[in-house]
């Protein structure tokens, strides 16, 4: 192995570098070396921040691309995500530079906090322990919901995480019902679950409708007051997908005039700053994008995303690309995942 200095910079490491700089040294990787590189309040790194940099780790920064231009140099930026729409993926592409994610890391653990979501809006869990912090001891107060067994759960799209989510929702006795335009009836059939055309249907039909999709222009601001007027007045509206999947004012609106009963929500908008017109209301959940989270999903996300710049840095291609940057065919195995 080479010993000339790697530098990888980390963009809003939430914990400090001390376990990653274990792992490198745990594999005998002596040529990496990693420093946290300041970002201005978007999360894009400040001018001269990455000067020096091989590689980047991203948790919650942004890499645009005039940074890819005035970072010619760079040759990897790992993303502590699935979803990378805040990378310029392109422009990193077109100068040579792999960017990857983790897919996978969190199926189960956004799959069962979907599945905690749903049961705190039946059973209104979270809702009435607010109330008995407030003093109130009332336990027919707010809403009342009906049990979820025999309720009709729709999900948008079925990929991993809405399909390792069917098995949760069929245990407490829900039917599934999924709009998913690329998948066949016969691949929805094979979970039990039945497909519909259209997404007005599944609005319109669904007692919960639950957000499993990545932020593409098909589903930029899906969730408006045309597809909330859709939903019966009794329904349920989860989004652990992307924030910009909801108008949140529309949303905010929907649940202020009893369009629909209760929402609970995993992402916003505007998760620099945290805040959204949905944090407050009395029917809306936020959990701070935290459905990925269990010590064994973080602890997964970080090494592979690490991991996969490593390999970029070293001229190997990394196990989790999404792009094909020119120049970067290398074809040598990555660095193998700790099981």
């Amino acid at each position: 192995m080479s010993h000339r200095m790697h530098r990888i910079a980390y963009l809003r490491s939430a914990v400090p570098l001390d376990g990653d700089r274990e792992l490198l040294a745990k594999r005998e990787i002596d040529d990496v070396e990693l420093f946290g590189a300041p970002t201005d309040s978007d999360g894009i790194p400040l001018p001269g921040s990455l000067q020096d940099a091989d590689g980047i780790v991203s948790e919650w920064g942004r890499v645009d691309a005039a940074t890819f231009a005035a970072n010619p140099q760079l040759k990897a930026v790992g993303i502590m995500a699935i979803g990378y729409d805040f990378i310029d993926a392109e422009a990193a592409e077109r100068q040579g530079c792999w960017v990857t994610n983790v897919p996978g890391y969190c199926t189960y653990d956004v799959a069962l906090h979907t599945l905690g979501l749903i049961v705190d809006l039946y059973k209104k869990i979270s809702w009435f322990d607010r109330q008995t912090r407030s003093g109130t001891w009332d336990d027919m107060a707010g809403y009342d919901a009906e049990r979820p067994r025999g309720k009709r759960a729709g999900l948008v799209f079925f990929g991993s995480i809405a399909q390792a989510l069917v098995p949760m929702l069929q245990s407490i006795g829900m039917e599934v019902a999924v709009w998913a335009p690329t998948k066949s009836v016969s691949q929805i059939a094979s979970l039990g679950c039945e497909k519909v055309d259209t997404v007005e249907e599944l609005f319109s039909t669904s007692d919960v409708v639950s957000l499993h999709c990545p932020l593409v222009k098909k589903t930029q601001g899906l969730i408006r007051k045309e597809t909330l007027r859709l939903m019966k007045p009794t329904a349920f509206l989860v989004n652990t997908s992307r924030g910009g999947c909801v108008v949140e004012e529309d949303l905010a609106w929907a649940l202020r005039n009893h369009v629909i009963r209760a929402a609970a929500i995993d992402v916003i908008q505007d998760e620099v700053s945290g805040t959204s017109p949905l944090i407050g209301l009395d029917n809306c959940i936020v959990t701070p994008h935290a459905a990925y989270h269990s010590a064994d999903s973080y602890a997964e996300m970080r090494e592979r995303a690490l991991m996969n710049v490593v390999a970029g840095v070293h001229g190997r291609r990394p196990a989790d690309p999404v792009n094909e940057p020119v120049g970067r065919a290398d074809t040598r195995a990555a660095w193998p995942v700790s099981a």
